[in-house]
């Protein structure tokens, strides 16, 4: 038995560097012919001597253990030294006993080979993913769908490319359609097994908790899982930076920060629309941590949505929202890198795990009947809903009926009975899913595209999960964690790496395992949360009532970089591929925001317009 060894002593073999990130990996067969992408800085061995795991990765982003012919690695941030892991890997049969995510906290990426069997595994809210290919008969896995793409000569998908214009996403299982060929993304909740012989099957590992905790019973356990999130990447006498924006998601992740070795420096950026109030609870929160330091960008010097569009040079693997506020991002951690801080906190995810959304109602109706009319009553009474749609959303519906209302809503904008915006009809928040907004700037091959991809999800789609509202729940988690992996992805270039503990597994876990009525209440924001963290946050910041809206800013965004937006109409890779009709699109971008126009429904479009132009640079 040989003993277990750290990143930092990998193999380390150099070549040209391409443009590429600088934290990837690709798993490789222990067979010939073997084929190693361009740009490898490092390289983990099979016993045999052929690579098994190469790519570029940071010393402290990997812990592995090895053990006569097997293997175990976690790429990220894990809590698990090498001899925990070793043991781990020697009490191990086969792959499938490797149930890391019970002992070890953190987010991470899983890979390991035990007897010749492969095992590659993302985490559970999608922050890590995994995407395969096959390559000559060999079953290739690895955490970008960008390097695969490039490995296979994978051709861009235009179905894909159309629902990625879908403000602001496409319904599950569309939102998993990968924009290469050839190339797909294995589901959070499962792992990849590679047999012997080369056959891959995806294998469920991670399930939702029962919701059956209640709210006493389930805020010291999401405190628990948080802290311990949060003391993960503060472990050690290093520089941390974290978001301290006021409100209290990152005012919870700072303050657990706060307790820990390390140095912290608190973010806060100023909003220029004068009505937002977050600097002012993001200082009260500060005053209550002493030994924290403050960076504070002025609103003059933050950048807006849509700032710099027309220079994006980062390299996502796949199209997201995130890139029209890459300069914001930007302009943050250039602020922030005059501390050199290890890793930047953020707030990610606490809207979706500790928020929920009101379709609990319908199965809350079925199990406490005066319990749902009473939130049922707060909810109508905060939101407006019109009595007739809530009595229409409180009845039995499955997903693939709520699907087939979008497919339905699709084909009727291909036969142009839709208004200019191609809004999806009215469904209140008690649907499964809310239904995405179709751009009025559409081509009629795009509406073709979306119309056949609909249809098929409708009749084949099953739902992340029995209820509307654990599924609406997952999914949310999931969006999250996509928009936060492309921000991390657009930091990658500048440093220090982003972290969101709010989406480790184990804090998702704690908080869903609270029945939805306590988690989401028509008269409390965010309830969970906030009794979770009395004993951490100041009390004066758990009073808080309001929320920033983020609309004044994105209008102000669009109207600033009009100009721009036009301009990149003249020659978009959008139009180019027959998606969208340049000209409508060129108005839209000069409308700007109109009474009952979302500003926001240009985002996706002109986000997946960035990345193809960032895609063609790059391929010269």
């Amino acid at each position: 038995m040989t003993t277990a060894i750290s990143a930092r002593h990998a193999t380390a073999e150099r070549s040209a560097r391409l443009p590429r990130p600088s934290c990837w990996f690709v798993v490789l067969a222990d067979r010939d012919p073997v084929v190693v992408p361009a740009g490898v800085r490092r390289v983990l061995r099979h016993p045999s001597g052929r690579p098994w795991l190469v790519g570029d990765w940071p010393d402290d982003a990997m812990v592995v253990a090895a053990a006569g012919r097997s293997r175990l690695a976690l790429v990220g941030c894990a809590t698990a030294s090498p001899s925990h892991l070793l043991r781990l890997l020697v009490a191990a049969r086969t792959v499938h006993d490797l149930d890391v995510a019970r002992e070890v906290a953190g987010d991470y990426h899983l890979v390991a080979v035990i007897d010749g069997q492969r095992r590659i595994q993302g985490s559970a809210t999608g922050t890590r993913r995994i995407f395969s290919v096959r390559i000559g008969g060999q079953s290739v896995a690895a955490d970008r769908a960008d390097v695969l793409a490039e490995l296979a000569g994978a051709r861009l998908d235009l179905t894909a490319l159309a629902l990625s214009l879908l403000d602001p996403s496409p319904p599950y299982p569309l939102d998993e359609v990968m924009p290469w060929s050839s190339v797909e993304a294995l589901p959070p909740d499962h792992y990849l097994a590679v047999r012997r012989d080369e056959r891959a099957e995806a294998v469920r590992w991670w399930r939702a908790p029962a919701a059956a905790r209640s709210m006493a019973e389930g805020a010291p356990i999401l405190r628990a899982a948080l802290a311990e999130a949060v003391a993960a990447r503060v472990a050690g006498a290093h520089t941390v930076s974290a978001d301290l924006s006021g409100g209290l998601d990152s005012t919870a992740v700072c303050a657990l920060a706060a307790r820990g070795p390390a140095e912290i420096v608190a973010f806060t950026g100023l909003a220029h629309d004068p009505g937002d109030d977050d600097a002012q609870w993001a200082a009260l929160a500060a005053a209550a941590m002493p030994g924290v330091a403050r960076e504070i960008l002025p609103s003059a010097a933050l950048p807006l949505v849509f700032d710099g569009i027309a220079a994006v040079h980062e390299s996502l693997d796949r199209p997201s929202i995130a890139l029209v506020d890459r300069a914001k991002l930007r302009a943050g951690l250039e602020r922030l890198a005059l501390y050199t801080p290890r890793v930047h906190l953020t707030g990610f995810g606490g809207d979706e795990i500790a928020g929920g959304s009101p379709n609990y109602l319908p199965g809350l109706a079925r199990r406490r009947p005066w319990t749902a009319v009473r939130h049922l009553r707060g909810h109508r009474a905060q939101q407006g809903w019109p009595l007739a749609a809530t009595a229409r959303g409180m009845r039995a519906r499955g997903y693939q009926d709520c699907l087939r209302g979008m497919a339905r809503t699709i084909a009727a904008a291909r036969r142009g009975e839709l208004d200019g915006r191609r809004r999806a009809p009215f469904l209140t928040a008690l649907d499964w899913t809310p239904p995405p907004v179709v751009p009025g700037w559409l081509t009629d091959t795009a509406l073709e595209l979306l119309a056949d991809a609909f249809a098929d999800a409708a009749r084949r789609a099953v739902p992340l999960a029995p209820t509307r509202c654990e599924h609406a729940d997952l999914f949310a988690i999931r969006a999250a964690a996509g928009t936060f992996r492309a921000l991390d992805q657009i930091a990658d270039q500048l440093g220090p790496p982003l972290a969101a503990p709010l989406l480790d597994e184990r804090v998702v876990r704690a908080a869903l395992a609270v029945r939805p009525e306590e988690r989401c209440s028509p008269w409390e924001y965010k309830p969970l949360l906030k009794e979770a963290m009395r004993q951490v946050v100041p009390a004066e910041c758990l009073r808080r009532r309001t929320k920033a809206d983020a609309s004044a800013e994105e209008d102000r965004g669009l109207r600033t970089n009009r100009d721009v937006l036009v301009r990149l109409c003249d020659d978009s890779p959008l139009a180019e591929l027959g998606l969208v009709e340049p000209d409508e699109l060129r108005q839209a971008c000069r409308r700007g925001p109109v009474p009952d126009h979302r500003a926001q429904a240009l985002q996706p479009t002109v986000a997946t317009d960035a990345w193809l132009r960032a895609l063609r640079r790059r391929r010269g």
